[in-house]
């Protein structure tokens, strides 16, 4: 091999050395733009939680009157909507998982009140779903009740009406005789 295969390969391995630094660099960039718009989305769901995330009920009180039981529970759809009304442009609330998490999506444009209201509309169904201990569902909300409480949390009747059979029919939900289901 001659001296300018050498140079020739020599000078590749330092453009590939700088080009690698570049790339961990703007990887580090990268990370902390990510880090900063999960602070922010964190902050938004956060806020949600504190005014209107949460109920408390109570659950039982002692016959002498002096201790009170009381049960705070997660509002998801509350949280959904809330979040919903919040969130900066270009951000949407995709899903609300299994196991609660928020699956919030970046989609480039102002999310529509159809896509606020299919979303409200699900965390309705899967919060009003009660299941045996074998994860079986024993009761479903009426549809009538889905369309009651998406009412309650600010999606118009008839939007709501209208995006719960659209869930339906895409088979994210199941209406059978009146009932609503997880799809």
């Amino acid at each position: 091999m001659g001296s300018d295969d050498e140079a020739s390969s020599h000078e590749q391995m330092q453009r590939y050395e700088e080009l690698a630094e570049r790339e961990r660099e703007y990887r580090a960039e990268k990370r902390a733009v990510l880090d900063d718009v999960g602070d922010e989305l964190t902050g938004v769901v956060e806020r949600a939680i504190a005014t209107e995330g949460a109920n408390v009920t109570v659950e039982s009180t002692s016959s002498d009157g002096k201790i009170q039981r009381l049960r705070p529970r997660l509002d998801k759809a509350a949280l959904v909507a809330a979040v919903t009304e919040e969130l900066p442009d270009g951000f949407a609330v995709k899903s609300v998982n299994d196991d609660g998490t928020l699956s919030v999506e970046w989609s480039r444009r102002k999310t529509s009140a159809e896509q606020r209201a299919m979303v409200i509309l699900q965390t309705v169904v899967a919060e009003a779903v009660i299941t045996d201990a074998d994860e079986l569902i024993v009761e479903a909300p009426t549809r009538s009740d889905v369309i009651d409480r998406a009412t309650e949390l600010g999606v118009d009747r008839e939007l709501a009406g209208e995006r719960l059979q659209r869930l339906d029919d895409i088979g994210k939900v199941d209406i059978e005789e009146g009932q609503v289901f997880p799809g």
